[in-house]
């Protein structure tokens, strides 16, 4: 039961450290820190993090005591926002999917692109703030309101999208999650070729 159970966990996109926390939690009901950590067999430094990262999330309620002690209520209502997490998660991918099939043709007639990378960041504001002085003209597009609420910081022609992306004079920022999801890292994919910043002016008029 134990391994079917953290293979559920696993499945519905949490890490090992943090399925084994939530199905500790789900044994003992509630408990503080170090005996959470002692059954999920999870260095206490880790359950700090993944605990916060539940009650945000509404796994796990926190208890005004000391210590701190953590609980949860009804384990089949948090397996089911779980699922109801990753339904959205989905229909959210399947809208993204749907507009950018619409630049990949355009993409395909660009011929060789260049200039293109990746940039790795921890948190999404460190992204903003690296674009704050570049995008005078911008488009800033977001696909919640979460990711729009962080990019309203940046200057520029906002518009709401089932995807993320920045377009600037110099370059095309394209984040492979929206910026307003809660993840452990932001990784952009940035495209400096002048034909592929040509190609998402012209999605943009068509939209």
């Amino acid at each position: 039961m134990e391994e079917a159970l953290l293979s559920l966990l696993r499945d519905m996109g949490l890490g090992e450290y943090e399925a084994r926390t939530l199905y500790a939690l789900f044994r003992l009901g509630t408990g503080d820190t170090r005996t959470i950590a002692q059954h999920a067999e999870v260095p206490r430094t880790k359950v700090y993090d993944i605990l916060r990262n539940f009650v945000q999330k509404g796994y796990v309620i926190e208890m005004d005591t000391r210590p701190k002690r953590y609980a949860v209520t009804d384990p089949l209502r948090v397996l089911q926002l779980m699922v109801k997490e990753k339904k959205e998660r989905v229909e959210r991918l399947e809208k993204r999917v749907k507009n950018i099939g619409k630049i990949i043709p355009l993409l395909a007639d660009t011929g060789e692109i260049e200039g293109n990378y990746i940039l790795r960041f921890k948190r999404p504001e460190t992204l903003v703030s690296m674009l704050e002085g570049e995008t005078d003209d911008a488009t800033v597009v977001g696909s919640t309101g979460k990711s729009r609420e962080l990019l309203a910081r940046l200057k520029g022609k906002h518009l709401a999208s089932p995807f993320d992306f920045i377009l600037t004079e110099k370059a095309v920022y394209i984040p492979l999650a929206p910026l307003g999801e809660p993840s452990r890292e932001t990784t952009v994919v940035v495209f400096q070729d002048k034909n592929v910043i040509d190609v998402f002016r012209r999605w943009l008029d068509g939209t």
